[in-house]
C-alpha cells in the first residue's frame, strides 16, 4: 500500500532487499566480537538478507581477529585512515543498497535494528537519536552539540536533534559520488546528515538508549569540534551560500553600527571613524570571499588526489 515521507511525498513501500552493516573499528578488541554477535542475533529473526562488514582502521590489537571469529567480513586498513574513510571504504564493498552503520564499542543498541529497518522503508535515512544523561556526556559536549544544532537548523530549516549519531540506516544511492564533500574522519556523520538535509531527503530521528562505551574513547572534543564546524560551513557554502553570506553581512552591519555608536559619543574623530568603517567592510568582504574559495580548493585537491590514486581516498 502507499506510504508517505515527512515531506508528504507518496510512494509504494517495499521491503528492503538486503542490508549491509558497516562497523568501523580501531582497537576495540574487548567489544567488537560482542557487537557483531548481537547484530546477527537481532537481524536473524527479521528474515532480511544481510552482511556484517567490520572495517579495521589500523588497529594494533586483536580487533580484526575477534571480528572475523564472530562471523564478520573484515576489511583491513594497514594504517589508520580515519572514521569517515573506514565507513566509506566499507560502503564500496557492501553488496546491498541499504547500509547501516554503528560503532564497535557497545554504545549503540543492536536491538533497535529491526525497528530502524522498518522505518528505512519510509525514509532516506533513519538516525538513532541518543538520549543524553550525565552518565554518557559532559556539559562541554552538550553545549557544543546545542550550538552546532542551532547552526544546522539555520542552514537547513530542519531540526536535527542528533546530527552526529554513529547509529543510522540509509540508502547509499549517490552518496559515494559526494565523497569529496564528506569528512574522512570523526565528523563524517555530521557531514552525512547535512548532505541529506541540504539535498532535501527524508531524515527520521528515532530515540534510542545510549550505553557506556567499552574501552577508552578516541574523541578529542575541541579538535573534533573545530573540524565539525569547518565542514558545516563548507557544505553550507555549497548548498546555501546566501544564508552563509547573510551571516557575514549581518556581522559587518553590527560592527559598523558599533563604530557609529562610539563615534556619536565623541570618542572617535572623523578620520578614525572612516578608517574603522573601511577596515570592517574589507574584513567582511575578505571573509566572504575566503569562505567561498577555500571549500572549492579543498574539494579540487581531493578530486585530484583521487584521480592519481585510481579513484580512492
Amino acid at each position: 500500500m502507499g506510504d508517505c515521507t515527512e515531506r508528504k511525498l507518496t510512494y509504494m513501500q517495499g521491503a528492503l532487499s538486503g542490508l549491509s552493516v558497516v562497523i568501523p573499528c580501531k582497537d576495540e578488541e574487548d567489544a567488537v566480537g560482542q557487537t557483531v554477535e548481537e547484530v546477527k542475533r537481532y537481524l536473524d529473526p527479521t528474515g532480511v538478507d544481510y552482511e556484517v562488514i567490520v572495517v579495521d582502521d589500523g588497529s594494533s590489537d586483536s580487533s580484526r581477529q575477534k571480528a572475523f571469529d564472530a562471523g564478520a567480513m573484515v576489511l583491513s586498513h594497514p594504517t589508520n585512515l580515519g572514521y569517515g574513510n573506514a565507513i566509506m571504504n566499507g560502503m564500496t564493498v557492501a553488496k546491498y543498497p541499504v547500509v547501516a552503520i554503528m560503532d564497535a564499542d557497545g554504545t549503540y543498541p543492536p536491538a533497535m535494528l529491526p525497528k530502524m529497518i522498518e522505518l528505512a522503508g519510509r525514509h532516506d535515512m533513519v538516525i538513532g537519536q541518543r538520549i543524553w544523561e550525565d552518565t554518557n556526556t559532559t556539559r562541554k559536549s552538550l553545549l557544543l552539540r546545542r550550538l552546532l544544532g542551532l547552526i544546522i537548523a539555520y542552514f537547513t530549516s530542519a531540526k536535527a536533534p542528533d546530527f552526529n549519531s554513529g547509529f543510522r540506516i540509509f540508502h547509499k544511492t549517490d552518496i559515494l559520488s559526494f565523497r569529496p564533500l564528506l569528512c574522512p574522519t570523526f565528523s563524517f556523520t555530521t557531514s552525512l546528515t547535512l548532505l541529506f538535509l541540504l539535498t532535501h531527503r527524508s531524515v527520521h530521528f528515532e530515540p534510542i538508549e545510549y550505553g557506556s562505551r567499552i574501552g577508552s574513547s578516541k574523541v578529542a572534543i575541541l579538535r573534533d569540534a573545530v573540524r565539525t564546524f569547518s565542514y558545516v560551513f563548507l557544505m553550507a557554502n555549497l548548498f546555501q551560500p546566501y544564508r552563509l553570506s547573510m551571516i557575514f553581512l549581518l556581522l559587518g552591519v553590527v560592527i559598523n553600527s558599533l563604530v557609529l555608536l562610539v563615534a556619536g559619543l565623541g570618542v572617535l574623530g572623523l578620520a578614525w571613524q572612516l578608517g574603522l568603517h573601511v577596515i570592517c567592510s574589507l574584513l567582511t568582504l575578505v571573509c566572504m570571499i575566503g569562505i567561498s574559495i577555500m571549500p572549492m580548493t579543498r574539494i579540487f585537491l581531493r578530486l585530484s588526489a583521487a584521480g592519481k590514486e585510481g579513484g580512492t581516498y
